[in-house]
């Protein structure tokens, strides 16, 4: 009977764990799964050279299903880079039982950085990419992934 009892009262722990981390995104609700707040180590930012240019992503704060705010910072050896035309894609590919999903934001230069909303529908691995066009004329494309 003890047996019986620590097999059911296991069960249970782990069904209740499966479904917050089916809820949460396997505990990426923004915090982590204890409720404790996130660390600095959950928000987005990325760094990349292309070109000769400095491209830095980052949020002030975890991505997470639905509204992100995202600051791009452009830089060309110390010259912040204040007149680009910046757009940025976020994407995730078709799979089995799931349609290609994508949403696409102009930046906006403000404050000493680009800015804009982007919404990710969904949990799950986001690609990226982002398209700068500089005062030159030339189109200049980073790439990368986040997961959510």
């Amino acid at each position: 009977m003890k047996k019986l009892s620590t097999i059911l009262l296991a069960s249970m722990l782990s069904f209740t764990l499966a479904q917050a981390e089916m809820k949460c995104g396997a505990g990426k609700c923004g915090a982590s799964m204890s409720g404790m707040e996130a660390t600095n180590s959950d928000l987005f930012a990325k760094s990349h050279e292309k070109d000769g240019y400095i491209v830095k992503l980052n949020s002030d704060k975890p991505l997470v299903v639905g509204n992100n705010d995202i600051k791009i910072t452009l830089k060309k050896g110390d010259k912040d880079i204040t007149d680009a035309k910046v757009k940025i894609k976020f994407f995730m590919p078709e799979m089995p039982g799931m349609p290609y999903m994508e949403y696409k934001e102009k930046l906006k230069y403000e404050d000493g950085n680009y800015k804009g909303v982007v919404n990710l529908s969904m949990s799950g691995t986001w690609q990226y990419q982002l398209k700068f066009k500089s005062a030159d004329g030339e189109v200049h494309k980073v790439r990368g992934s986040v997961n959510l």
